[in-house]
């Protein structure tokens, strides 16, 4: 059984953080596969907010491409009907790919409100979860409290610290 690391985002746009994300898991020694999994619309983000859908996950190809022989770009949620739950995907990816053992990998921030996905509590029983830090967002007890209903919850506590996010970055292009 390969373990590969889930990381989904709207990569909207790449930056230097995701680089890094991608690989601090790719350099973990438990970890076989990196797969990188853009989202065309997440279900908790405004359309009118993302730029278009082919066109970043082309550059999602371009930007994560030879960075790892560990890492792999999938357009699974292309493929899917909307709307685009994580739930749906992480099975749809359990059909195509049974020797995996797929590890979900989210920020701080996510987990914080992990409650408002789409079947939340099946994500937590059914996936391992690695939790990344994120500057701004303590996630420690949330982890903690969610450690009960989960297969397995990891948080990376001394993971480096990226203080960048694709939110910065757009709202600096229109200034």
């Amino acid at each position: 059984m390969l373990n590969c690391a889930l990381y989904f985002g709207s990569f909207n746009p790449v930056h230097f953080g995701h680089i890094a994300i991608a690989k601090y898991l790719a350099s973990m020694d438990d970890i076989d596969i990196v797969m990188i999994v853009p989202s065309p619309h997440n279900p908790l983000k405004e359309v009118g907010t993302l730029a278009p859908a082919e066109e970043r996950l082309a550059k999602v190809r371009e930007d994560f491409g030879g960075i790892s022989s560990k890492l792999t770009v999938s357009d699974i949620e292309y493929t899917l009907e909307e709307p685009l739950y994580t739930i749906k995907t992480l099975r749809r990816l359990k059909e195509i790919y049974r020797d995996y053992n797929f590890i979900l990998t989210m920020g701080a921030d996510n987990i914080l409100i992990i409650e408002k996905w789409y079947q939340w509590r099946e994500i937590l029983a059914d996936f391992e979860i690695i939790v990344y830090p994120r500057d701004g967002y303590e996630c420690y007890n949330k982890c903690k409290e969610l450690a009960s209903i989960s297969k397995k919850l990891t948080y990376l506590k001394e993971a480096p610290l990226h203080k960048i996010s694709s939110t910065q970055i757009r709202e600096a292009s229109l200034k």
